[in-house]
């Protein structure tokens, strides 16, 4: 009676899967050898485009099932590595089969290792696969570290970029989507170019994400239902999908994931990411890579947009919005205001469907303190108002970069510093200079620029003046408190109140010169910081109070 067999088959990359060589060859020598034996082959399992290191693969899955089942009496392979690249899967996999007396058969190497000189032969040979795949990985993250030092990209094309050839474009935006397709070429199929399309959803996802605070989600709807036009023709957008796929299922939509993978890649910067393995063995995630280098692709959008996207991304990340299925009540004062009485910091807490502030020893009940507790939103009004009465000079910009940079001596370390920090990023941009070496000295310029030049910011201090200046347009306007809990932050350390009334504001080092200009301008009696314009004695705070 002939023994009932099955093969194995696979491909580890989609290009082998598509083309079909491999497997086409691995299918027609299993069939061969088994006609030639004189077995019955069943079936031919066949997992295409995965990994022979990873053991869910659905194919083997399926034949391990069918092997408990007792389907099949011997499995026949193309070669070992077809079948596992890892010395401690093959010997699983093997004694599995084995303990269903399924007996394994590997037609490259010609050997039956169901005999005592076929298992160890089994073990030398499942080793060298292990050691093989080992030193492929070493000398693929070579080659991907030394293609990122290139300014080269890594991996699949990001969406918002391709290659350039237009003239044999393959992109699956570019037949009848990208209006550059067929013309002559843009690029050189080495270095990216933005994708005229991709780059314009690019852009406007990161402009929704930072101007509109707009959540994943929000930005995938504003993308699916926005199009662009260009050489006027009207376009919608739409993410990249294969060929197949678009034939099959049809033009695709942005979802949440793909923008939180846009949203998060640093690579539209001008930059390319290496993304080794940490210490662990664990490969970096996208907003951890272990070094950034200049890359010859142009950019996409501006470093600050980059920064202020991951900002704002941070903050609705901090923000819970659920907790189980009841929605968590976010508090914009919630780290900054403090008890007048204590010192300790005012909780945020919600009953009844209406906000509060408590402090934080009264909750604890540590200690006696007759701090009441305070409605939410009539603290927040207090805060509002004063931002609004805050009577500043018609001629303020003109006077302030004066007023603070006042002193030769003063300007001059400044604007040494400032060229020192230009110049150690002119050299790391042309490879003169290392990452690690490039952030130290950044460090040290920040450092001495924080310990000499404290009032010496007139960038940082004008940007504080048009949001102090515009904080209850920005509060009135703000849709969810998460945003308004960002303006005070931007601008003060404490907050302080004492019964129902704030009593003292703490403002940061860059708007406290901000804030005493101001003081000194309003009328007297106006500014409730002391007589001599030190902070008040018994809030014990270490600026000053106004």
């Amino acid at each position: 009676m002939a023994l009932l067999a099955v093969g194995y088959c696979r491909v580890s990359t989609d290009n082998q899967a598509e083309t079909g060589h491999s497997l086409d060859a691995q299918q027609r020598a299993i069939k061969e050898y088994c006609t030639r034996k004189g077995w019955q082959l069943q079936k031919i399992y066949t997992d295409a485009g995965i990994s022979g290191t990873l053991d869910a693969r659905p194919a083997l899955e399926t034949l391990f099932r069918d092997a408990e089942r007792e389907q099949f009496e011997v499995v026949v392979v193309h070669a070992i590595d077809r079948f596992y690249r890892s010395l401690s899967g093959l010997l699983r996999a093997i004694e599995r089969l084995g303990r269903r007396n399924i007996s394994f058969v590997s037609l490259t190497e010609n050997l039956d290792f169901t005999t005592p000189w076929g298992k160890l032969t089994l073990a030398v040979l499942g080793t060298l696969a292990e050691i093989y795949i080992d030193k492929l990985r070493v000398e693929t993250r070579k080659g991907l570290l030394e293609r990122a030092k290139k300014g080269l990209h890594n991996g699949t094309i990001p969406f918002g970029y391709c290659t350039g050839l237009c003239s044999t474009c393959t992109d699956p935006n570019g037949k009848d989507y990208c209006p550059r397709f067929g013309n002559a070429d843009t690029g050189d199929g080495v270095v990216l170019v933005p994708h005229p399309i991709e780059a314009i959803a690019v852009r406007r996802a990161y402009k929704q994400s930072v101007l509109n605070h707009a959540s994943d989600r929000d930005v995938a709807d504003f993308l699916n239902k926005t199009g662009v036009r260009y050489n006027g023709k009207s376009i919608a957008l739409r993410p990249k999908r294969k060929a197949a796929d678009l034939r099959r299922y049809g033009p695709p939509v942005f979802l949440k994931d793909s923008v939180r993978e846009m949203l998060k890649r640093v690579f539209y910067t001008g930059v390319v990411p290496y993304y080794s393995v940490s210490a662990n063995g664990v490969k970096r995630k996208r907003n951890d890579a272990a070094a950034l280098y200049p890359g010859q692709h142009r950019a996409i959008i501006p470093q600050t947009l980059f920064d202020r996207a991951q900002e704002a991304r941070q903050i609705r990340r901090t923000a819970p919005i659920v907790r189980g299925r009841k929605p968590v009540t976010i508090h914009p004062l919630t780290g900054t205001l403090l008890c007048g009485n204590c010192d300790k910091s005012m909780h945020s807490v919600s009953t009844g469907g209406r906000r509060y502030y408590r402090c934080a020893t009264r909750i604890q009940q540590r200690d006696a303190c007759t701090q009441p507790t305070v409605h939410a939103e009539a603290v927040e009004a207090q805060l509002v108002t004063f931002f609004r009465h805050l009577q500043w000079p018609t001629h303020w910009p003109d006077r302030l970069i004066p007023d603070i940079l006042s002193s030769t001596a003063q300007k001059e370390t400044y604007r040494s510093l400032q060229e020192k920090m230009v110049r150690a990023k002119n050299l790391f941009i042309e490879g003169d200079l290392s990452r690690t070496e490039y952030e130290r000295h950044r460090s040290l310029y920040r450092e001495q620029l924080a310990c000499n030049l404290t009032t010496i910011q007139p960038d940082a201090i004008l940007a504080s003046y048009h949001l102090a200046k515009n904080l209850p347009a920005l509060w009135a306007t703000a849709k969810e408190n998460s945003l308004k809990r960002k303006l005070p932050l931007a601008l003060l350390e404490a907050i302080t109140i004492q019964g129902h009334t704030l009593n003292g504001l703490q403002p940061n080092s860059v708007f406290y010169p901000l804030l005493k200009h101001t003081c000194s301008f309003r009328q007297e009696g106006q500014c409730h910081s002391g007589s001599d314009g030190t902070r008040t004695r018994d809030l014990r705070l270490d600026r000053p109070i106004c």
